[in-house]
């Protein structure tokens, strides 16, 4: 995850307190109106904006200095404690901007101030990330999390949110970060649009973790003309940064170096040290990939001089990295050893197994808490009922009594339902084994076997006796079932078709082709699924025709089953016209179509089979192939049926 995970973290860090600095007027409107320093903080908040670190230094200290005890000023003296904060947390002087936001947590606290609270836990949560004390940001983060819900600030959430999605990140929880970067991109849609920005930005740095690194390179672009459209005064040192990663990643390296040594100018110009080392590295990468050695370590030993100036163990962790991989080049396996062994121990330090499990335990924590809260609002609500309840307890009871009835009346209509559901599927399993079990073709095809005895074949004899017991002894079998595998179906049709050409030799050929990938011994179908299809195509398509063919092929195509029978008959058009003991072929479809329907809800009758004409080359109707196609089902899905 090298490079793009600390400028990810950058998108929010800096508007942790600070843009929440415009949100104090909705609680404290009023009290503004008429405090002291009002005006001083308002050109503070500007000289934030346009990154003025030194102006708004200057501003800062004589307003905290005139709020101390001062209890009528607190309002003033906590925006001066976020400020303040920033201003080092910009000089990357973490642990001085870590001790001003928990003077500020004090404060709030003392006066049960619940947004300021919840301010100042934000602010100590991006410090403490900077610091890569992760298990301390995800405590902080979980602390503003909860007040901020509490007090309704949901601009806050927006933040707090984007900067949880980092630590999921770290966590390899990535389906987590995923899902709390797009909840705060949807709030700050509505309400932040400088926000938006920043949260496309994220977007571009996930989108390169993925290797999509066009769609990176336009997201990232995207917000930051949106940043310039919306002059917000923010920096972009950030996005050039990552479009300069987004490029180095898809090989474009002169673009990377374009974008890096942009990322470079602006990070020394607004004093950004952390965008500084990345710039100083990323283009040292790029420089150890163009071949020029010597430049790439004069960069990569800036960068780690600058992280370990400012004690940022993430920065040093990937600078040495880089220089591994750098003295690798220059076949200096003794640094490229040193610089190995440094990273890993940084790495550890910031994230290791006792980390991790911190971190799941405070996630967890979080969680049961508010679980608890909300049970403890249940109850609440529940004892409010109930005294509402004392109060009007006929009515109540009245209530109760309809309740109740009506609850009756739905699950004696669900019981019904049910039954009638039972029955017809009932019905149709005992109209499918009729199907079957035509007597017709039971008389057929033992008939058959003393003709095959008189003719002499007793090989042909013994081999349709044997397949007509086992396909009789399947048909018991499965007509008992709701579902059975895919390859118990096959098997059943494979004895069928033997059965049939044994009655009529010469008239069709035919093949069962089951592709590898499907696994029909795991597949779950309806029982007598493909077989009424296959005795139409013999009974209607071959009757009177010259000798035919039938395939029958079972493929696969992600969740959807697809199985086809084919023949090549005389159509459906000719066979109508020919009276038959069954109306035609509709009667063995229309049974598939109703069992599919019992089987799989989620697929239509239209689409659950197809039946398509087919021509000859002479453009008469000939052939007939029927497709049907149903939600793949597991056996083990299935396992608790059993039989009825």
């Amino acid at each position: 995850m090298k490079q793009t995970l600390p400028l990810l973290l950058l998108a929010t860090c800096f508007v942790g307190c600070g843009g929440d600095l415009d949100r104090v007027e909705r609680y404290t409107g009023e009290v503004l109106d008429t405090i002291t320093y009002r005006a001083e903080l308002d050109s503070a908040k500007h000289l934030l904006r346009r990154s003025d670190i030194d102006g708004l230094e200057r501003l800062i200290v004589p307003i905290l200095e005139g709020t101390e005890d001062r209890p009528a000023l607190r309002d003033q003296r906590l925006q001066a404690l976020s400020l303040r904060g920033q201003v080092y947390q910009r000089r990357s002087h973490i642990d001085s901007a870590l001790a001003c936001y928990e003077d500020a947590l004090i404060i709030a606290g003392t006066a049960s101030d619940t947004f300021w609270m919840g301010t100042a836990w934000l602010n100590i949560g991006v410090a403490r990330e900077i610091q890569g004390d992760y298990a301390g940001a995800m405590e902080a983060g979980l602390n503003a999390l909860r007040w901020k819900k509490l007090v309704g600030d949901s601009l806050s959430l927006a933040r707090i949110l984007n900067n949880m999605s980092i630590l999921q990140w770290r966590r390899d929880s990535t389906q987590e970060a995923v899902e709390l970067l797009e909840r705060s991109l949807a709030i700050k849609r509505k309400l932040d649009p400088v926000g938006v920005a920043g949260g496309l930005n994220g977007l571009g740095v996930l989108l390169i973790e993925e290797q999509r690194y066009d769609t990176a390179i336009a997201v990232l672009k995207e917000s930051l003309a949106l940043q310039d459209s919306l002059q917000a005064g923010t920096q972009q040192e950030v996005q050039l940064s990552n479009i300069g990663l987004a490029f180095e990643r898809a090989g474009a390296l002169d673009s990377a170096v374009h974008y890096y040594e942009w990322a470079l100018l602006d990070a020394r110009a607004n004093g950004n040290n952390e965008v500084e080392i990345r710039a100083l590295y990323g283009l040292g990468d790029v420089r150890r990939s163009q071949g020029r050695f010597a430049e790439a370590r004069q960069l990569l030993d800036s960068s780690l001089a600058i992280s370990q100036r400012i004690g940022s163990l993430g920065d040093m962790k990937e600078a040495h990295i880089s220089l591994m991989h750098l003295h690798e080049k220059l076949n200096d396996p003794e640094t490229a050893l040193e610089h190995f062994r440094t990273y890993h121990e940084l790495n550890d330090s910031l994230m290791n197994e006792a980390t991790r499990a911190e971190m799941a335990e405070l996630q967890l924590r979080y969680d049961t808490g508010q679980r608890d809260r909300e049970n403890a609002d249940l109850r609440t609500a529940q004892e409010l009922t109930s005294l509402r309840a004392d109060r009007n307890r006929w009515t109540a009871i009245g209530i109760g009594v309809l309740a109740l009835a009506i609850v009756v009346f739905a699950w004696t209509i669900v019981q019904r339902n049910r039954e009638r559901a039972r029955q017809r599927e009932a019905e149709l399993e005992q109209e499918a084994l009729r199907l079957q079990m035509d007597p017709h073709f039971l008389f057929n095809a033992l008939n058959t076997i003393p003709g095959l005895y008189a003719s002499g074949d007793a090989a042909t004899a013994n081999d349709h006796v044997g397949h007509l017991s086992r396909f009789l002894r399947l048909v018991l079998e499965t007509s008992r079932r709701r579902t059975i595998p895919l390859l118990q179906e096959v098997e059943l049709v494979e004895h069928y078709l033997r059965i049939s050409s044994n009655r009529k030799p010469d008239s069709f050929t035919w093949e069962v082709k089951v592709m590898p990938y499907v696994q029909a011994e795991r597949i779950a179908v309806p029982p007598m699924l493909i077989q009424p299809v296959v005795e139409n195509a013999i009974e209607h398509g071959f009757s009177g025709h010259a000798k035919g063919h039938l395939s029958v092929l079972v493929d696969r195509a992600g969740s959807v089953l697809h199985i086809e029978v084919k023949d090549d008959g005389k159509g459906r058009t000719h066979a109508a016209q020919r009276p038959t003991r069954r109306n035609g072929t509709s009667m063995g479809i229309d049974l598939v179509r109703k069992r599919i329907a019992l089987f799989d809800r989620a697929t239509t009758t239209t689409e659950a089979v197809e039946v398509r004409d087919g021509t000859a080359a002479d453009g008469t109707p000939r052939g007939t192939t029927v497709t049907i196609r149903l939600r793949v089902q597991m056996m083990s899905e299935h396992a608790a049926v059993g039989d009825r």
